[in-house]
């Protein structure tokens, strides 16, 4: 039914569940890792998937100049983590260094302005990620649309353009990925606690995503008060 583009930035970071969730749907994913010397072209691919790991790498204008093309051509996008926060400040936003490094399951906030977009507008209020990062993307650029936040206001979920999403946090990390990063073994057990919320809250995300991304809808409807 259609291909999405996924960008690899490091070999400790992959789709993880996410895989499983395109699979349903029919949305092949085609792996690139810029780290061995593959290229970031999305020529006739449906859609880009732009995973975390690439904080500060070689290949970041390239990634910066994917991500920017997608919002002009209005290729639907997600990127993840560090390809989150360059989406971010190509447009203008701020990121600062985080205070302390403290991974872990974390809960974002919906905000009323995700009511109608067409992934986050039948998303549940609070959303279950996998935090895990060494920056926090701390002002969003002026066109971007504010989506979810953390309790603390830190900006987690936003969408620039009509058809690209910036995620700071993960929701493909399990006990596996986590330990491999590093990660203590009790951690990765918390991560593994919040893996049917996960799937439960995020699931519907990607799959209303590729649905986008494939033609099969031009939005989400908004629902009738009153019925």
């Amino acid at each position: 039914m259609g291909t999405a583009l996924v960008v690899e930035n490091s070999p400790h970071w992959h789709l993880g569940r996410i895989e499983a969730w395109l699979a349903d749907t029919g949305l092949e994913p085609v792996v690139v890792r810029p780290y061995d010397g593959d290229s970031l072209d999305a020529s006739g691919h449906a859609a880009i998937i732009a995973l975390g790991g690439g904080r500060g790498v070689d290949w970041t204008p390239e990634l910066t100049k994917l991500l920017r093309t997608a919002v002009a051509e209005h290729t639907p996008t997600l990127a993840f983590c560090s390809s989150a926060r360059a989406l971010a400040t190509d447009f203008g936003g701020v990121v600062t260094p985080v205070e302390r490094f403290a991974p872990g399951p974390r809960l974002v906030a919906r905000r009323d302005a995700a009511a109608d977009d067409p992934l986050f507008g039948l998303a549940p209020m609070a959303l279950d990620v996998v935090w895990w990062r060494h920056e926090d993307l701390t002002e969003l650029p002026p066109e971007a649309q504010l989506l979810g936040a953390s309790p603390h206001g830190v900006p987690e979920i936003f969408r620039i353009g009509d058809r690209a999403w910036g995620i700071q946090s993960h929701i493909e990390f399990d006990s596996t990925m986590v330990v491999k990063l590093g990660g203590e073994e009790e951690l990765g057990q918390r991560v593994d606690m919040i893996a049917d919320y996960i799937d439960q809250t995020w699931r519907p995300i990607i799959a209303r995503f590729t649905a986008l991304a494939t033609g099969r809808v031009a939005g989400t409807p908004l629902p009738i008060l009153g019925q």
